[in-house]
């Protein structure tokens, strides 16, 4: 098992770019350097995606203006997928989400690479991203339900690391997570927050989920500098106060990224929750255009999508865009 360190960062990099497959490396043609790539979503209805869109389907504006697109992957070129375990909790809707994603991993088409990471207590690489189905979903198997959560704390590294992975191919990139912590399962004590007794209108005296949502917040903020998809399959809906304030802090994280945030309150809620996530992880669109200038951060997004018959009204992407961290890893 890898430890995922600053150290190791680079060397997966590196990992992925020479072992990706034949159809992978073609594909960096539709790469050129220093790209901001955009993850979009054209819904014909709810939850029903229109997957055969081409680059000039679409035009994006920044700040009104009009830009070119320079790279454009769709639903049918290769993908990423970083799974991330991070399960602590109840063995049967484990074994269950087990089950269920080796079903849908088994099913998925054959130019998507997965990888596989765990979360608790220290973030570790399991399996590099792979297209040998039988591996993975062994590994999916052992997966253990131990430790303490680590969700939040492996939010930031791991779209770090999708970045680096985002800006070096010309694939897409998706991360789904598999959890199933409550607030108090954390290292961090969320549960009994730091009070300023110097300060007596700290808003902890009052609102005990003052922490978790300050938290939820900080991390929101974080990840919008990234543009990689965040899907979070929950397997464990809790319905008191700290963890409302903490899952509608998942909610929002995810959907600022673009993607998006299920909760399920019993285990047969499990696979029609991951097909749905898996769905609308086939159907996104990176679109890549130049930067906008540092200096005016963050910048608005506006994205439209037209086929030969008509002009879709349910273009999903995130309203705004900050070149932040992002360009740190822009391809050299």
């Amino acid at each position: 098992m890898k430890r995922l360190t600053v150290t190791i960062l680079p060397a997966l990099l590196l990992v992925f770019a020479y072992a990706s497959p034949a159809y992978v490396q073609k594909e960096k043609t539709e790469n050129p350097k220093g790209l901001i790539k955009i993850p979009v979503w054209v819904e014909e209805v709810e939850d029903k995606f229109w997957n055969e869109g081409k680059r000039q389907t679409f035009k994006v504006f920044i700040e009104d203006r009009e830009v070119p697109i320079k790279s454009f992957q769709g639903p049918r070129n290769s993908t990423i997928l970083l799974v991330v375990f991070d399960t602590v909790a109840s063995l049967a809707r484990v074994d269950q989400a087990r089950a269920e994603l080796s079903g849908a991993v088994k099913g998925l088409p054959e130019n998507y690479w997965i990888g596989l990471l765990r979360a608790q207590d220290e973030l570790s690489v399991i399996y590099e991203p792979t297209p040998d189905r039988e591996s993975l979903m062994k590994k999916i198997q052992t997966m253990p339900v131990a430790g303490k959560a680590g969700l939040l704390d492996a939010l930031e590294p791991v779209s770090r690391l999708a970045t680096g992975m985002l800006q070096k191919a010309g694939v897409r990139l998706c991360v789904l997570y598999v959890t199933d912590s409550a607030i108090g399962n954390y290292r961090a004590d969320y549960l009994n927050p730091v009070i300023n007794s110097s300060d007596a209108g700290d808003l902890s005296r009052r609102f005990s989920d003052r922490a978790v949502q300050e938290r939820m917040s900080r991390l929101a903020e974080s990840l919008a500098e990234f543009t990689i998809p965040v899907f979070i399959l929950h397997l464990e809906h809790r319905s008191d106060t700290l963890n409302l304030a903490y899952q509608s802090g998942l909610e929002r994280i995810a959907a600022v990224s673009g993607g998006s945030a299920i909760f399920c309150r019993t285990t047969d809620e499990i696979k029609p929750s991951l097909d749905k996530l898996l769905t609308r992880i086939q159907s996104v669109y990176f679109l890549g255009v130049d930067a906008p200038d540092a200096k005016r951060q963050p910048a608005k997004i506006r994205i439209e999508a037209q086929s030969e018959a008509k002009q879709f009204e349910r273009v999903n992407h995130a309203g705004q865009i900050n070149v932040g961290r992002t360009s740190r890893f822009q391809a050299k």
